[in-house]
């Protein structure tokens, strides 16, 4: 097989980076064996998520809790008010509190939150593990590391040496 970006011949096919050029050739390897089309896995395919709740449902969906605690806690807190002699005030504000808080949420919900599927919570957590997580590409070439000759030799211009010099000691 040769390197489709400088052309080299690899030693073997099992090669995963072109030796001159750093081309990574895995993937051109399947290419290649399967007739120049690529595989099923390197298409980027969106996950379909089917029961998701975006934001404003989530909040709907709290509204009707609170409002369906309401109906069921207030019958029951008048039953008890009866047997235990409770004070009907205390009825009365979880009555409002639940009803009215459900239909407030109910209408925040509808009025100011979108159709997001993520919460400002989830997003500061994938923000943050984004930015803080150590980006590394395993598949990638170390960056290019080279020290000048020059670095190693004491020869300057008109200071040659010849090879019979470098054994005698001055």
């Amino acid at each position: 097989m040769f390197c489709p970006t400088c052309g080299l011949k690899q030693a073997t096919e099992e090669s995963r980076f072109c030796s001159r050029c750093g081309l990574l050739l895995s993937g051109i390897i399947q290419v290649i064996t399967n007739n120049g089309i690529l595989p099923q896995t390197f298409y980027h395919q969106p996950e379909i998520q089917t029961n998701v709740l975006t934001v404003r449902k989530k909040g709907l969906k709290q509204s009707g809790l609170m409002i369906l605690t309401g109906l069921i806690l207030v019958p029951t807190l008048g039953v008890l008010s009866e047997i235990i002699g409770f004070n009907t005030f205390f009825i009365g504000l979880t009555a409002i509190i639940t009803f009215w808080g459900g239909i407030l949420r109910m209408i925040y919900a509808l009025i100011f939150e979108g159709n997001e599927t993520e919460t400002l919570e989830q997003k500061t957590v994938k923000f943050y593990r984004k930015v803080f997580k150590k980006q590394t590409n395993y598949e990638a070439l170390p960056p290019q590391q080279s020290i000048p000759v020059s670095d190693f030799s004491d020869n300057r211009q008109g200071m040659w040496r010849e090879t019979s010099d470098l054994g005698q000691n001055k």
